[in-house]
């Protein structure tokens, strides 16, 4: 009787051997990346993440100029530090009108890359804008930035034209932009 009673401390007993990981668990996870809604006084943020990740960055200024326009939206997304501390890991702005989307930047800093953090901006804005009406979103990505057009054909994006020498400020050579366009409906 007593050897079959369930002991309940987590340590395996000597003779049971601890369970094996299945082949689909795997031994980390992924930080949690969480998103919302960006405010004013979210600026200074943006603007440092911007710069960090293009050659141009915009200025607390011009972000506070388009977020109070009516229709314009960012989201932020954070992870979660090893002590429960969020950080800003990147945002993305877009503008909605009558049915259709425009999104006007997306950035992530570069220590939070490949983590996931571009992909949950994506779909946080996606869903916003499937909620307000919109019928398509469409972009503009520098032709050479082959992760971001990886990352937008995988939630369905497709080219609908090009701009060459789009751009073009602060650099010798301009590069060209592809035009990416997604229905949503």
């Amino acid at each position: 009787e007593a050897r079959r009673s369930r002991t309940t401390s987590a340590a395996p007993t000597p003779s049971r051997k601890a369970p094996k990981p299945s082949p689909s668990m795997k031994p980390w996870t992924r930080p949690a990346v969480s998103t919302r809604r960006a405010k004013v006084t979210d600026c200074a943020s943006l603007a440092e993440i911007h710069a960090s990740s293009f050659k141009r960055g915009w200025s607390d200024a011009e972000f506070e100029a388009l977020l109070v326009q009516p229709g314009v939206y960012a989201v932020i997304a954070e992870l979660r530090g090893r002590f429960g501390s969020r950080n800003a890991a990147g945002f993305i702005l877009y503008r909605a009108t009558v049915d259709e989307a425009e999104i006007l930047t997306v950035a992530v800093a570069p220590d939070f890359r490949r983590r996931g953090v571009g992909r949950a901006l994506l779909d946080e804005a996606l869903r916003h804008l499937y909620r307000v009406g919109a019928q398509s979103i469409h972009l503009e990505v520098e032709d050479s930035n082959l992760a971001a057009i990886g990352l937008y054909r995988r939630v369905e994006f497709r080219e609908s034209g090009r701009r060459p020498a789009y751009y073009a400020q602060g650099r010798e050579t301009a590069g060209g932009a592809l035009v990416m366009l997604r229905q949503l409906r």
